[in-house]
């Protein structure tokens, strides 16, 4: 037998009549940036989804099926039909590429809202309660013809599924969509046979599951993935683990596998739901043990919550806290994560940032991962990647994520590769991280970029000034500038005075000496991110101060990673908003608040967040140093680690 170092994440189990090669899922995120209104999955979507098959996951799901077929588009979310006969062949190709891969494929089914007709042709909104909106627009109660439809199209849906190749379906029972709020005691609170007692409330997935197995039986598996606990503050508000077990042991006779994720989205908890950067690895995972753990629970249960180290996976399934474990993020950043844990090359897997930038459905101009510059492009890399026609000699100026990136991509195209960088170690901008506590992600990304650089043979010259002239002496035939940017300096009176530093400055400072009292003038990431540092690591809580000019706080964030910002910055940061900073003086910082009245924040130290300007002049210092040249990263223009890593991936591409 084959000693394997993770006998438990590899070990086969048949579900069903279904055998699944591994115990890890690709758990359902949506890439709805990568379609039109196309009804099947384009091309674009299907390469996504396969690569992620022949990256090793045993089971892929494909989302997501939206069960409100009469919902208005909004430009964002797919418009998958596979009610569609003319859809069926672009469903069937996608399930026989994942099986060709070696996977399953499951599809998720999913619906935030239900919408339908009145007999006058006008849409109409269902909820539960037929409460209004959010925005205040009506909506109708469900009735029991409107629900028996309704399920009536999930057997619908399911025949279609099996027809398409599908060997399982997921119904999305959680995180406050649909079906979730029907069993959530602050929901739902109808007083006819859909609500009341536990029976009542489950009454509704009951009739789905039925239809469902009316027209497919077994042929297909039923995953349900429903919250742990809704996460409501209050006491006695929404359901906790006991009433998700009850549940569960409810409808176990009608499904194969129970999700157990957590919290929903009408509770404030998106950010556990989807856990940011400040929570550990595996934080949902007491609550599937729980489920586990119930004597009377005889289906096989998934675990899920920002899960990305074998060891931490193989611990919860060896310690019988789970039978599956689902990954989302993990597997967005390196599809092929299971197949390097299986060959033994754990350190060649990327760590994924936990930035959500992945769920930037309504934001984003593009479906793409910070540190994966290949996400969202699967089909396109063909055409983006050049033919390499014979080794070439490059030169990377610049030591930071974009100038790593390149100098990989690179030595992996097959060309001699030299690093140079002015500092006494890699990681540019990135090197700060080490110092955060919420920043290990990202520190873990820095070491994996600096371990892989070594691994490929990357020439690094570290406390070396590249020059033109020391360039020219390398003789390269390509030459890439990686030089960054440095902090802008406003124009406002007292900015060069001896209490001024920058935020990267401040890192370092606040190690060497006492800051005192500390103004951060610049409320985007970067400033929120510096001021809780201070505050949370350095012991400055209650002596710092954010300015930020507009209305709000770190907008530039994605809004679950803002939400966990903002609170923990209440109580421990002052923040000031609609705050324009007219002087720097030594006693502080003067600003002219919302109504027109000048203020002082007295501060030792004001550190300036305030953006960032490209070395452009530096970059283009190195243009005629060989025959080929480009620039990565921040001397493009000031962005972030996607950028830095999309433009050194694409640079090196073209070498």
């Amino acid at each position: 037998m084959v000693q394997q170092r993770y006998p438990h994440i590899f070990s086969p189990i048949r579900i069903g009549d279904v055998v699944f090669k591994n115990r890890i899922w690709s758990t359902p995120a949506g890439v709805h940036l990568l379609y039109g209104r196309e009804p099947y999955p384009n091309e674009h979507v299907a390469d996504y989804y396969y690569e992620k098959a022949k990256g090793g996951a045993a089971c892929i799901t494909y989302s997501a099926q939206n069960m409100d077929f009469e919902m208005p588009y909004d430009a964002v979310h797919g418009a998958d039909n596979i009610l569609k006969y003319e859809s069926h062949r672009f469903f069937s190709e996608f399930t026989a590429g994942i099986h060709a891969c070696g996977a399953k494929a499951s599809l998720e089914l999913l619906a935030f809202a239900h919408h339908s007709h009145d007999l006058h042709g006008n849409r109409i909104t269902y909820s539960v309660n037929g409460d209004p909106e959010g925005d205040g627009s009506p909506t109708v109660a469900f009735t029991r013809d409107a629900l028996e439809a309704i399920a009536a199209t999930y057997g619908d849906v399911a025949q279609a599924a099996l027809e398409c190749g599908f060997d399982m379906l997921l119904i999305h029972a959680g995180h406050g969509v649909c079906i979730s709020q029907f069993l959530s005691k602050y929901f739902n609170r109808r007083t006819d046979e859909f609500g009341g007692c536990l029976a009542n409330r489950l009454r509704f997935l009951q009739m789905i599951l039925d239809a469902i197995r009316v027209r497919v039986g077994r042929k297909l598996l039923i995953e349900l993935r429903i919250s742990g606990d809704e996460m409501f503050a209050e006491p006695g508000v929404g359901y906790k683990i006991g009433d998700c077990i009850e549940m569960i042991k409810a409808v176990q006779d009608k499904i194969d596998i129970a999700h157990i994720s957590n919290g929903m989205f009408f509770s404030g908890t998106g950010g556990v739901t989807h856990p940011t950067e400040f929570l550990p690895e595996g934080v949902n995972a007491h609550l599937a043990r729980a489920v586990k753990h119930c004597p009377d629970i005889h289906i096989p249960v998934l675990t899920l919550g920002a899960f990305q180290s074998p060891e931490a996976i193989e611990e919860v399934l060896a310690t019988g806290g789970a039978d599956l474990v689902g990954m989302t993020r993990g597997l967005i950043a390196d599809a092929a994560r299971v197949n390097k844990w299986r060959d033994g090359r754990d350190d060649e897997c990327i760590p994924c940032l936990r930035c959500l930038h992945c769920l930037e459905y309504g934001s984003a101009a593009m479906f793409s991962c910070s540190v994966n510059p290949t996400v969202g492009r699967e089909s396109r890399l063909p055409h983006i990647v050049s033919p390499v026609d014979r080794k070439k000699r490059v030169v990377v100026v610049g030591g930071g994520p974009a100038g790593m990136q390149a100098a990989m991509q690179c030595a992996d195209r097959g060309h001699e590769v030299t690093l140079i960088e002015r500092g006494n170690e890699l990681g540019g901008k990135l090197v700060f991280a080490r110092q955060v506590s919420f920043k290990g992600c990202l520190a873990k990304f820095l070491e994996y970029q600096v371990r892989m650089v070594r691994k490929k043979g990357v020439r690094v010259l570290l406390s070396t000034e590249a020059t033109p002239e020391l360039i020219e002496e390398l003789a390269p035939d390509a030459v890439i500038s990686a030089v960054g940017a440095e902090a802008q300096r406003p124009g406002i009176p007292g900015v060069d005075g001896a209490n001024v530093i920058t935020a990267e400055e401040a890192y370092g400072l606040a190690q060497a000496r006492s800051l005192g009292r500390v103004a951060v003038l610049g409320g985007g990431l970067v400033g929120c991110e510096t001021a809780l540092h201070l505050a949370l690591d350095r012991g400055y809580a209650g002596r710092v101060a954010l300015l930020e000019m507009a209305d709000g706080v770190a907008k530039d964030a994605q809004e679950f990673t803002r939400a966990a910002i903002l609170e923990r910055m209440d109580g421990t940061v002052e923040v000031h908003v609609n705050a324009r900073c007219t002087e720097i003086r030594p006693e502080g910082l003067v600003f002219v608040d919302a109504d027109g009245q000048e203020q002082l924040i007295e501060a030792d130290t004001v550190v300036l967040a305030a953006g960032m300007r490209a070395r452009i002049d530096e970059a283009m210092a190195f243009a005629g140093c060989a025959a080929q040249w480009a620039q990565v990263g921040d001397c493009i223009k000031p962005a972030n680690v996607l950028m830095a890593v999309r433009t050194g991936f694409d640079a090196a591409n073209q070498i």
